[in-house]
């Protein structure tokens, strides 16, 4: 599903892919990494405050590294970290 929703993002629609990540959520409600990519659609979508949600969600997860520092990367050119 993850990779299926950065596919929609790179064919602008944005949209679909929010509806798709969200799905991945409720699938995986454990899992930092679907919770950052929703931040990161969110973040392409520019709707800032669900981006801030989802990548704050991610990092309370204990995510890997590579999650963490894309999180965080958003979260401060957010200025929300």
């Amino acid at each position: 599903l993850n990779a299926y929703g950065y596919q929609l993002v790179g064919q602008g629609e944005t949209d679909k892919a929010i509806e798709i990540f969200i799905l991945n959520t409720e699938r995986h409600p454990k899992s930092a990494n679907v919770w950052d990519s929703l931040g990161e659609a969110y973040a392409t979508k520019g709707d800032k405050s669900n981006a801030i949600k989802n990548f704050k969600k991610a990092l309370s997860l204990n995510p890997p590294d590579n999650v963490r520092a894309n999180s965080e990367k958003f979260l401060k050119q957010f200025g929300a970290l």
